[in-house]
Order: C-alpha cells, then structure tokens, then sequence
C-alpha cells in the first residue's frame, strides 16, 4: 500500500505542476483519472487492513498526501470547472 501512496503523491506533484505552469485541460483530466484509479486500487485493496499496524512514519506520510490532496484542490478546481464549462459552450 506504501507503494500506491508514493505514486499517488507524485500524481499529486504533477498535478501541482499543470497548476503552477500552463494550465492544460486534457493533460488535468488524465492526470485526475490516474489520481481516481490509484484511490479506487488503494480503497478495494487496503480498505480491509488494521490500520493500527500502521507506522507513525506511514501515517503521516497518509496525512501529507490528504493535505496536499485538500490545497490542491483548493487551487485547482476552480479552474478545471472554468474550463470544463468553457469547453461545453464552444461547439
């Protein structure tokens, strides 16, 4: 699951990314499908664990991935509504 967690959190850096340069739709879309695929594995497959055999180590690093999840979030929907609504409007 550590695995999975790590590459969510480079997902999360990519998406970071897009944001701080050239917002690009297409490329949000595809990196935000491959953060839903990863959470959906992590869900399915992990839901079951105790998570009490969780480390501190890990369990921050789970905190780090949430907040990073919650400012990215903050920054970014705006602008994907904006362009999803955009793009709806032009034929």
């Amino acid at each position: 699951m550590l695995q999975k967690i790590e590459i969510l959190d480079k997902a999360l850096d990519n998406l970071d990314h897009i944001n701080n340069s050239k917002f690009m739709f297409e490329k949000f879309k595809e990196i935000n499908q491959q953060i839903e695929t990863i959470l959906v594995e992590i869900k399915t497959n992990d839901l079951g664990n105790d998570t009490k055999n969780f480390s501190d180590e890990n369990l921050n690093i789970f905190r780090n991935v949430l907040n990073k999840i919650e400012k990215l979030e903050a920054k970014i929907l705006p602008k994907a509504h904006l362009f999803e609504s955009f793009s709806k409007s032009n034929p």
